[in-house]
């Protein structure tokens, strides 16, 4: 093995290469600012959701009568109860300033989780570069951002239990622990960990292995997430609600079909909140890796070589069957409304660990270790860099950028367009539809809407919008469908635009125009004042809307019609 005298074996030089590492992926935000590109799909369409409003957080964490309502009228207070999350402190910053800082520090947490599990249990007789080159791949995944730790910091959190279970730096684990839970979604991976640490618990009791160390890091993530996540569990238990979640139903498939578009679509894909794009490097090699390993009974890494590789294909099983018509048939006559295929949220850091794992098991069995370890380093660098293409270097480039979704010197504009030339205008008091363009975006620049990306939210509302849609519903059968078996988007869908909205250039391009068949006397006793369309309304006179005002910004071609 190399001297622990070699460059990349000292900590110095191991640490300079992580932090230049660093200042590349946060590079973007430093130098573009708001000129950056940040994701619109599921993160910034749901920013209002989060309590996001007028650039600013301003979520509660209790319910009361007067609490603002900013995107739902009607809307129980309970369910605008923001969850308790360490990112909600970041976004006192400022939306920007919070965003970025919570992108670093959920990534160098998860990094320092990962360099700590490999370096100390799976990596600890390879220099330091390699647990950190591999550890730093992990974190350039483009991880979903609202996520914080959930996926990220999974290898602290299993760096934490195995720390706990050896009696090894037992408070530092336990902080771990503590704050995993609170930067992590529940219904994300909290609730499949949970599951797994069961699972592990009960199987080492048959087999009467030691198991207690592990019961109290497991009550401590159970009670933090009941404590944290009440409001669900209120609404479920206690007030018993009815919501949106009760009639999710998803699309049966046959047999054929879920084994080709699911479960061997999840070796060569990666899922959308769940990225690992394993499909280039990390499948080939934890295939040959894997045989190898279990061929060699005398590895000290197989068994959990053949855990870790099993887990992957049952995660790819219940995603497949999750889909598969008669169980999916079954679930859905209970609507209990829980996607409990979301195993597949742990597996991208299993990717990484069995590379970790294969690396190791090459160099020691390898009579060319110097060749060995030139390869890997390569490979890892290769697929660091897939890894940071699909993240940090699209801010570098793609359109459109923070500043042109936000659009704030339009909606200002409009502002004071309607407070000059409308009597009565009050922007704190009104309540405006936006058609063709995300509600948050409205809310971001403080205006009150009917509509918003909400996962739950009370299911008489979605009654509302079925039946102020129901015209256009009536011409587009996708749109009803949508609307009946899913509906977490409360929008004011044109039949055509449907979800197709996140790319204003192109949606201009393709429709000049739409006409609205919404209903707009429903609209009206929502307390709806005025509709801003991103495209022109064709027939706005003829259903009684009146045009008030054209803005033709960088981004958005806003028009301004006023209800009856």
């Amino acid at each position: 093995m190399p001297d622990k005298l070699k460059w990349y074996d000292e900590p110095k030089w191991v640490f300079g290469i992580v932090s230049l590492m660093f200042l590349l992926f946060v590079m973007p935000y430093l130098v573009k600012g708001g000129d950056v590109w940040i994701g619109q799909f599921d993160n910034l369409d749901q920013i209002s959701y989060l309590g996001i409003f007028d650039g600013e957080f301003q979520g509660r964490f209790l319910p009361s009568d007067d609490m603002p309502e900013n995107y739902l009228p009607g809307m129980e207070p309970i369910f605008r109860v923001s969850i308790l999350s360490v990112q909600k402190l970041f976004w006192q910053l400022g939306f920007l300033p919070g965003y970025v800082v919570n992108e670093m520090v959920y990534r160098i947490l998860g990094f320092i989780g990962f360099y700590l599990l490999l370096g100390r249990f799976f990596m600890k007789e390879l220099p330091r570069i390699f647990p950190a080159l591999l550890a730093m791949s992990f974190v350039f995944l483009p991880f979903w951002p609202q996520g914080g730790l959930s996926i990220a910091g999974l290898p602290l959190l299993a760096w934490a239990f195995v720390s706990i279970q050896l009696k090894e730096r037992i408070l530092l684990a336990y902080l771990a622990v503590v704050l995993y839970t609170l930067y992590s979604g529940f219904f994300l991976t909290g609730i499949f960990v949970l599951m797994g640490l069961g699972v592990i618990i009960v199987l080492s009791a048959i087999l009467r292995k030691p198991f207690w160390r592990l019961i109290p890091p497991t009550l401590i993530m159970l009670i933090l997430y009941c404590a944290t996540y009440w409001s669900f569990f209120a609404i479920l238990f206690v007030e018993k609600i009815p919501s949106n979640r009760s009639e999710i139903l998803l699309a049966a498939k046959s047999l054929s079909d879920v084994f080709t578009d699911f479960f061997l679509a999840f070796f060569t894909t990666s899922q959308l909140h769940a990225h690992s794009f394993h499909q280039y490097i990390l499948l080939p090699v934890s295939v040959l890796g894997v045989i190898a390993i279990l061929r060699r009974k005398d590895s000290p890494y197989r068994m959990l070589t053949a855990i870790l590789a099993g887990f992957i294909v049952f995660c790819a099983l219940v995603f497949a069957l999750y889909r598969y018509q008669p169980i999916n048939d079954f679930y859905n006559r209970i609507r209990f409304g829980f996607d409990y295929s979301r195993f597949y949220f742990l597996t991208p850091p299993v990717w990484y660990l069995l590379a970790g794992i294969i690396l190791s098991f090459a160099v020691r069995r390898s009579s060319w270790k110097k060749p060995v370890m030139i390869l890997a380093i390569v490979l890892i660098l290769a697929q660091t860099g897939i890894n940071y293409a699909h993240s940090s270097l699209k801010a570098w480039y793609q359109e459109p950028t923070l500043n042109e979704v936000m659009s704030t010197e339009q909606f200002d504009r409009i502002e004071t367009f309607l407070s000059d030339n409308e009597d009565g205008f009050d922007k704190g008091a009104c309540r405006i539809g936006c058609v063709c363009f995300s509600p948050s975006v409205a809310n971001f620049n403080g205006f009150r809407t009917l509509g918003a990306y909400c996962p739950s939210y009370p299911l008489h509302l979605k009654e509302d919008f079925r039946e102020i849609l129901h015209g256009e519903m009536a011409r587009n059968r996708v749109l009803e469908v949508y609307m009946r078996k899913w509906g977490s988007q409360l929008y004011l869908f044109d039949d055509r635009v449907f979800i197709h909205m996140l790319d204003q250039r192109y949606l201009r391009k393709i429709l000049p125009s739409i006409t609205c068949e919404m209903n707009i006397p429903k609209l009206s006793d929502m307390d709806v004042d005025y509709l801003f369309s991103a495209l022109p309304i064709r027939n706005a006179t003829d259903v009684g809307l009146t045009p008030i005002a054209k803005d033709i910004g960088k981004y958005y071609h806003m028009y301004v019609y006023r209800l009856p």
